[in-house]
Order: structure tokens, then sequence, then C-alpha cells
């Protein structure tokens, strides 16, 4: 190749990287940097997530342990009874049978909002009664036979709205470590400059603040 034609060939190689490096400088790229502070972002995000989720779990462990703990609750209902032990054995597991599932379906904190309340109390009362209602025709002792709903429902109600009192509680607990999880990253995210994850952070604060609110007024804690 004549000298002429590798000197433009070279030039034209140089020009190119120089080039390249103005627009870089000009995009404040180097290297790997923004792909690094993602990776890192997304580190710290996920710590946070582990410590809001070990609270949320820590949540419904002990309202778990609380309806475990209504069993005796329920039962007492029918100590003045002349009631055999088999039933109420068998009221006191069956009818906190709701309870379990709204816990695994664990949507407490958007059932219990003002706009869906009344539905979900009405809907766990109900399969409540069903249960109920299904005990007396399945179960036999040779003592009295289980009242009828009518006369049980009083009581029965009375308990499902102690017992959503007391996750009630629970939530605002949780609702108040997660928002002191959310207020120590905070400052993080906006050091790292991460407007986007600064905007979830936040969020996620006013949400925890007003299930607080709301859930301390269903209660009668405000």
């Amino acid at each position: 190749m004549p000298l002429a034609n590798m000197a433009l060939l070279f030039g034209g190689i140089a020009f190119l990287l120089i080039l390249a490096a103005i627009i870089i400088k000009k995009l404040h790229i180097n290297s790997l940097g923004p792909i690094k502070m993602e990776h890192r972002n997304q580190s710290v995000e996920h710590k946070m997530n582990e410590e809001t989720r070990e609270a949320d779990d820590l949540c419904l462990k002990k309202i778990r342990q609380m309806t475990n703990n209504m069993k005796v609750n329920f039962s007492n209902i029918f100590s003045d009874l002349n009631v055999c032990t088999l039933a109420k054995v068998a009221i006191a597991s069956a009818i906190r049978y709701p309870l379990y599932e709204s816990i695994t379906n664990n949507h407490f904190t958007t059932e219990l909002m003002p706009e869906n309340f009344k539905e979900y109390r009405e809907r766990i009362i109900g399969m409540i009664k069903e249960e109920y209602v299904a005990l007396l025709t399945e179960i036999h002792c040779k003592k009295e036979t289980l009242p009828a709903w009518e006369i049980m429902s009083k009581p029965l109600i009375e308990r499902v709205d102690l017992w959503i009192k007391n996750v009630s509680r629970e939530i605002i607990l949780t609702c108040r470590k997660k928002k002191a999880i959310y207020n120590n990253y905070l400052p993080i995210f906006k050091d790292m400059k991460d407007d986007w994850r600064v905007d979830i952070v936040t969020k996620c604060i006013e949400k925890n603040e007003w299930y607080d609110v709301v859930l301390k007024e269903r209660i009668g804690m405000a």
C-alpha cells in the first residue's frame, strides 16, 4: 500500500477514535459506568425489599398465631351450653377456616380500606355462617344439638370483629416498620441521584402512612 494511502488510513482511524472519545465525554459515559451504577442501585433496592419482606412475613406469622389462639375464644362461646366436646372442637376449627384463608390471600391492606371493608367483613361472616350451618347437620351429640345460627350469630360476629381489630393492629405496626425502612433508604437513593427509585420509595412511604391513618381510625386509635 502506498505511503500516502497508509497515512490517510491511519489518519482516518485516529480521527474516528478522537471523535468517539469526544462523544463519550459529552455523554458523561466512562467504560461500564452506568451499568455498574445500575447494578449497585439494584443491589441496594434488593436489600431494602428483603427487609420489607421480612416485616411482612413476621406480620403474617403473628396473625396466624393470633388466629390459632382464637380457638379457645370461639369455644368459650359454647361453654355455657350443654354441647359435647366434639362439637366445640369442630366449631372452633371450622369457623376459623375463613380467617386462615384470608391470611393466605394476604390482601389486608386492600380489603381493610374503606371502599372494600364492608364487603370483606360480610364475606368472612358469610363463610363462617356456611361453616356453622353445615356443622348443624353433620354433628350429632348425645347432649343438646347446636343452637341455630340466628341464636349464635351475634357472639360469633363479635369474635370476627375482634379478629379484624387485632389484624388491623398488626398491619399498623408493620406499616410503621416498613415506613422506617423506606425512610432509611430514601437518602441513599437520593445520593445516588436515582430519581426513579426515589419516586418509588417516596410513594411507598406515602402509601404506608395512608394505611396507618385509615386503620387507626377503624380501630379507634386515632
